[in-house]
């Protein structure tokens, strides 16, 4: 391992973080005419049916097809979902453009991660051994593609489920008037969150090839992480999105148990340190 002292471990660390802004700042101006296809496919749950309504649907074809009596008696009938369209309202004059700026930025952010993540391993890489620094092609590819299956999960499951859900209590007497800017912000935080909650494997999976976590570890941790899951969900305020952000939490966990008996883990730090010479 390569010793640095303080100044030059400040001095690395403000180049791999202007390295890291210039190439976000770089991808937010490739993603700027992207922002408004970005924007539609968030709007999406607010222009095709529901979840639940295309699964009672499909259900109703099911039950009428195999059990045409048990369907008539509970009243099942085959209707298409009904399509409600639903816009977006906006009060400030300038709020559709920041709206696109924060989309850009979060577009950009996952055009960037690749760069991102390897400028963190170079910030890592004076404190690991020479056999530990070969994890970076590992490191980088895996973890860009768990963002981008973290946000793609997030955005055709997660989302749909949410929306479904809040455009459920909707009647004659109650509408909704959804704000452009919660919409948006809502979301992208929690697709951002959804991308983090993906490297969690990877994450456990290079803690323990490095000898800082085992396997038995994790499962014998298996409360902590189902209370840490339950915390870190608890930050947003309804119960439909602490449990869909809790449940792939405590998921991740899991995985990264798998993994970790599947793949194997290193020797503990204390092994791996060069023996020191006699005398």
């Amino acid at each position: 391992m390569a010793e640095m002292s303080f100044f030059e471990h400040l001095n690395d660390l403000r180049k791999r973080l202007i390295i890291s802004f210039v190439a976000l700042f770089l991808a937010m101006g490739l993603s700027w005419p992207l922002a408004p296809t970005v924007q539609r496919f968030i709007q999406r749950p607010l222009l095709e049916p529901s979840l639940t309504q295309k699964l009672q649907y499909q259900v109703s074809i099911w039950m009428g097809r195999n059990f045409p009596g048990l369907a008539a008696k509970l009243g099942l009938k085959p209707e298409p979902p009904q399509v409600v369209p639903h816009k977006l309202n906006y009060m400030a004059p300038l709020e559709p453009f920041f709206v696109q700026m924060k989309i850009s930025l979060i577009t950009g952010l996952a055009l960037a991660f690749p760069v991102i993540l390897y400028q963190l391993w170079l910030f890592l890489a004076p404190a690991l051994y020479p056999w530990e620094k070969r994890y970076v092609y590992f490191f980088v590819p895996f973890g860009t593609l768990a963002f981008v299956l973290g946000g793609v999960f997030f955005l055709y499951l997660v989302w749909p489920l949410i929306i479904s859900f809040s455009l459920a209590y909707e009647s004659e007497l109650l509408f909704s008037m959804l704000n452009l800017t919660q919409y948006v912000n809502f979301c992208l935080r929690l697709l951002v969150l959804f991308g983090v909650i993906f490297e969690l494997p990877l994450v456990f999976l290079i803690l323990g090839r490095a000898g800082l976590v085992t396997r038995e570890m994790l499962v014998g941790q298996r409360r902590l992480a189902i209370l840490l899951s339950a915390v870190i969900a608890a930050f947003h305020a309804d119960v439909v999105t602490m449990t869909v952000v809790a449940i792939p939490i405590y998921t991740m966990y899991e995985v990264s148990i798998l993994l970790l008996r599947l793949v194997g883990e290193g020797r503990p730090q204390e092994a791996r340190l060069p023996a020191r010479p006699a005398g």
